[in-house]
């Protein structure tokens, strides 16, 4: 005679899946002891230098190289057009009385001029001469004789024209 079967229940088969306690604590005994082993293992220095650090040091970072300051302006071979509009002083508002007296020699060789006011100059700028006002020599500015000339000889005509 066979023997009688018994059937499974939903209980029983969830008790076979289910691991006790001492087995789920197995693995992480498990990995606590690699990383014991890990810890006292031998260590060589090409085995350090390989590594990344795991914190930041607590030295602060360099500080990176400071930007240098622009060059102050000091010659106008860049700034001046070819062709100069109606130049006048900042300050006035009107072209300098003594157009003589806007440029002084520097001292040592006479060959440069040092402007003595800030010169601008009013345009027409673009296809419909969009009136504009744009500095033509800052004060202080070094010229060379042609440039100072040039200058100079277009306050003269800007003198002689209102004059008239």
């Amino acid at each position: 005679m066979p023997t009688p079967r018994t059937r499974k229940t939903a209980a029983a088969d969830t008790e076979d899946k289910i691991p006790d306690a001492a087995e789920i604590n197995e693995p992480a005994e498990a990995a606590e002891n690699k990383a014991a082993t890990a810890d006292t293992e031998i260590k060589t220095p090409e085995a350090e230098e390989t590594k990344a650090p795991d914190v930041a040091p607590l030295e602060p970072p360099a500080e990176p190289e400071p930007i240098p300051e622009p060059e102050f302006l000091t010659t106008a071979q860049q700034l001046l057009p070819a062709t100069i509009g109606n130049v006048v002083d900042e300050a006035t508002g009107e072209p300098p009385a003594d157009p003589d007296a806007v440029f002084v020699p520097v001292p040592p060789y006479g060959t440069t001029f040092r402007c003595t006011a800030r010169l601008i100059e009013h345009v027409g700028m673009g296809a419909y001469d969009t009136p504009a006002t744009r500095l033509l020599v800052p004060v202080g500015a070094q010229l060379k004789r042609q440039q100072m000339e040039k200058v100079v000889a277009r306050l003269r005509a800007q003198l002689t024209e209102s004059a008239e």
